[in-house]
């Protein structure tokens, strides 16, 4: 039997099913749980916009004599340091930011859609309505996401825990496909 590129023996095949497990546990807990899984989840996103801010101005001095425009590096580096370590130190910001985000990015994903609809239909594609249809519903989720925030924390935990839950689901099943294989 062969299995992802391995044809023998695989040691150790409970390491994804453990990991599996706990991937399935935590997606439920953002279900379960969404605002203090949006709070996290917005912890986590201010201190990455903290750590990137670092790693610009690290990456901008380091390369100041390399690169002509090292200084715009810089510049987003404190820039983001300035964001983060602000929405760090006050949480609630920084949960009302992923919300808006989440709300601009729909709402532009949504527009460029529409235009990509008028674009399928001037080319002539039969079923073009149905980006239409898709683009405008979009459109209305962004408004809704950004006008009412329970609405928003909702949608991002759960476009979070979502994805986790199937990959989580995929290790077990890849770790039975490796138990096959002892």
């Amino acid at each position: 039997m062969k299995a992802f590129g391995v044809s023998t023996r695989v040691n150790q095949w409970w390491w994804p099913l453990v990991m599996g497990i706990i991937m399935v546990l935590f997606s439920s807990y953002l279900i379960f749980m969404p605002v203090p899984a949006f709070f996290g989840i917005s912890v986590f996103f201010a201190a990455l916009i903290l750590i990137s801010g670092f790693i610009h101005i690290v990456f901008s001095i380091s390369n100041r004599k390399i690169m002509e425009g090292w200084g715009w590096y810089l510049l987003m580096g404190i820039f983001e340091l300035f964001i983060g370590g602000a929405l760090i130190s006050q949480p609630g910001l920084a949960m009302t930011m992923v919300i808006i985000y989440t709300g601009l990015w729909l709402m532009f994903r949504g527009i460029t859609s529409v235009g990509l609809a008028l674009e399928l239909r001037k080319i002539g594609v039969k079923n073009w309505g149905w980006t239409l249809f898709w683009a405008i519903l979009t459109i209305i989720f962004s408004f809704i996401i950004l006008i009412n925030p329970v609405v928003g924390i909702i949608s991002v935990v759960f476009f979070t825990a979502i994805p986790i839950l199937f990959v989580g689901i995929l290790a077990i099943m890849l770790a039975f496909v490796f138990k096959g294989l002892v």
